[in-house]
């Protein structure tokens, strides 16, 4: 039978977060970082990697044309992005425009109440209400078999009348 230590071991949890930013940061800058996160028993910032450069970045869409850079942590304690999204920006009195933390395990930003007509899923309607509705049997079936061979006897007789040849 597993002791309580070992249960504990086994179901510690971490919790991974993004830091995206339009301006890349310098080495100081990722070491405040590094070392701010300590208080969440964080294992450092990965390697940064950076987005193609874009019209208007998801995240940032007042930004235009620039480049997304992020940086990916774990922590083994519970927070929010937004708390260490503040505690970042306090510290390094970085702009709230153009740094954004996320954690994996938040949902993506709420559609504003007004836009959700804009912005609603057309595969959830099983229905497929907006499509124009097709008869299926002009597009496949023994019907539509039938009818293609016959148009390919007329064109193959038209063809063949007018290059002169024996039609059967």
């Amino acid at each position: 039978m597993k002791t309580f230590k070992e249960y504990l071991t086994e179901s510690k949890k971490s919790w991974k977060f993004k830091i995206k930013t339009v301006h890349e940061l310098t080495d100081e800058q990722c070491d405040r970082i590094e070392k701010h996160l300590t208080k969440y028993d964080s294992t450092g910032l990965g390697a940064v990697k950076k987005t193609i450069l874009q019209s208007a970045p998801r995240d940032f869409p007042n930004h235009k044309g620039y480049e997304v850079f992020t940086y990916e942590f774990e922590t083994d304690r519970v927070a929010s992005g937004w708390q260490i999204q503040n505690d970042i920006r306090n510290m390094m009195g970085v702009s709230h425009t153009g740094f954004k933390v996320k954690g994996e395990h938040e949902p993506d930003e709420e559609i504003p109440a007004g836009k959700q007509e804009e912005y609603k899923v057309k595969l959830a309607d099983e229905k497929y209400s907006e499509q124009e509705k097709v008869d299926h049997k002009d597009h496949y079936g023994e019907d539509h078999k039938s009818k293609f061979i016959e148009e390919l006897l007329k064109l193959r007789k038209k063809d063949q009348k007018e290059n002169g040849q024996w039609v059967i």
